[in-house]
């Protein structure tokens, strides 16, 4: 594929460790990113800035560019911050997801949404990718809304766990690495022991994330890790790893004083493992493949 051949693909919400993880497997130059910040670990794809609590913003950049593929990560995913502002919430996670799809919908665009677990209300052992969604927050409730707006405009909807991946830029960070910083930094923290995760490395998604794309595969994945462990697991895991002595604290998720926070969030892969050939690793695998990726 050249950059001449095809409209670009656009990717969205690509400055966190999710898009450090794509950007360490995806081929970059048919590639325009958009977001308020342009990642330094994309030196070389075109970026334009996006807002989207500006209503009219996406729909801009849509028309300017006409990709062919819209990768959307980027909202609104603070629990506490989604429910303090819930009308910038709706604006961000729903009604620009709107905006996306109604713009597109005569360009032949092809839409990949990225989700989340917290779909999903964590009372059930684990979640299959027919599973109906059951959200507790607003967070989950408005990705709930916006994978269905995506499924029904014949797109595809991608849920990810808990992420794990090194620093990339200011309070940017996957989950083992903000443990290890503290650990290291000396500070002692409280890990929920009874909130379970099924985590990955973010630098495993992007083939399979290219693959969707590519091949314009409609419907629901899940792409989790194999293993399902606490936080406070995770923490002892990632310091064992990195030759750190423990420094936790095992705290109870139940008594969490903010927004509701579904306890059992267990992925489930079928679709993904016979669609796509997805071999989900365990933690031990993703912790080991963000150290050998991290450049």
């Amino acid at each position: 594929m050249s950059a001449g051949s095809l409209a670009p693909w656009l990717l969205t919400g690509m400055g966190g460790v999710l898009g450090w993880g794509i950007r360490q497997s995806l081929p970059q130059h048919i590639f325009a990113l958009a977001g308020r910040v342009r990642p330094d670990f994309w030196p070389d794809a075109p970026g334009i800035r996006l807002d989207l609590a500006a209503p009219g913003e996406f729909r801009a950049a849509l028309e300017m560019l006409k990709p062919s593929v819209v990768v959307h990560a980027a909202c609104m995913s603070r629990a506490q911050e989604c429910a303090d502002s819930p009308e910038r919430t709706r604006q961000v996670n729903v009604l620009a997801v709107e905006e996306w799809l109604a713009t597109t919908s005569s360009m032949g665009s092809f839409p990949l949404y990225v989700s989340t677990e917290q779909v999903f209300d964590g009372r059930a052992e684990s979640y299959a990718e027919t599973s109906p969604v059951c959200p507790l927050s607003l967070y989950g409730e408005t990705k709930a809304e916006a994978e269905a707006m995506v499924l029904a405009a014949g797109g595809a909807v991608v849920r990810l766990p808990l992420l794990l991946g090194p620093e990339v830029g200011r309070g940017r960070c996957g989950a083992d690495t903000a443990i290890l910083n503290a650990v290291r930094a000396g500070r002692r923290l409280g890990l929920f022991e009874d909130e379970w995760r099924t985590p990955v490395a973010a630098a495993a998604l992007g083939p399979m994330l290219w693959k969707i794309a590519a091949q314009r595969i409609p419907g629901v994945f899940h792409l989790s890790g194999s293993e399902s462990v606490s936080r406070l697991q995770l923490g002892e895991i990632a310091c064992e790893l990195a030759g750190l002595e423990p420094n936790f604290d095992a705290v109870s998720a139940a008594s969490f004083a903010g927004p509701p926070r579904s306890l059992k969030l267990n992925l489930e892969n079928t679709r993904s493992q016979e669609v796509l050939g997805w071999e989900p690793p365990n933690l031990r695998q993703s912790l080991a493949w963000n150290s050998l990726t991290h450049r």
